[in-house]
């Protein structure tokens, strides 16, 4: 008897906790792919193969331009050097600010090679740079270098 009274007090507290049944409700899509900022992305940096600068898909690499420039920093990894894949950017460019539209890197960017160049570039492009008018302005060691577009 004790617990058929335990029973009922329970049903009678849940009937009348002031949650009423509703239809669907309307809402956006449900969310699909990884997460950003997902270790598992992937993203688009630039090396050198054969002499041409060429893209290089990675993993774990963040979506903005700055995460892009530091795995470019990084060099090509051991099976991408094994690949053929090299840089012609110096050990350490040091990137400073990646803008939209501008990268400041720490050395003087009139040193950079062509392929250099190329690098940064077509990476921090790649990340969605450029602007409006699809070029970035590099600067360095106290130098600007006019607006360069990927592959121009």
């Amino acid at each position: 008897m004790k617990r058929l009274l335990v029973l009922l007090a329970v049903v009678v507290l849940a009937s009348g906790c002031g949650v009423r049944p509703s239809g669907v409700i309307p809402g956006e899509n449900a969310p699909s792919g990884p997460p950003k900022g997902n270790v598992g992305n992937t993203a688009t940096v630039y090396f050198v193969l054969n002499g041409r600068v060429v893209p290089v898909v990675r993993t774990g690499v963040g979506d903005v331009a700055a995460d892009r420039v530091r795995a470019l920093e990084q060099g090509p990894d051991e099976d991408e050097r094994a690949a053929g894949y090299t840089t012609e950017l110096p050990p350490s460019f040091e990137p400073i600010a990646i803008g939209v539209s501008d990268a400041a890197i720490g050395v003087d960017v009139r040193e950079l090679s062509p392929n250099a160049v190329a690098q940064l570039v077509c990476t921090v492009i790649g990340a969605g740079g450029g602007g409006p008018s699809g070029t970035i302005t590099l600067s360095g060691g106290g130098q600007k270098l006019p607006p360069r577009a990927c592959g121009g």
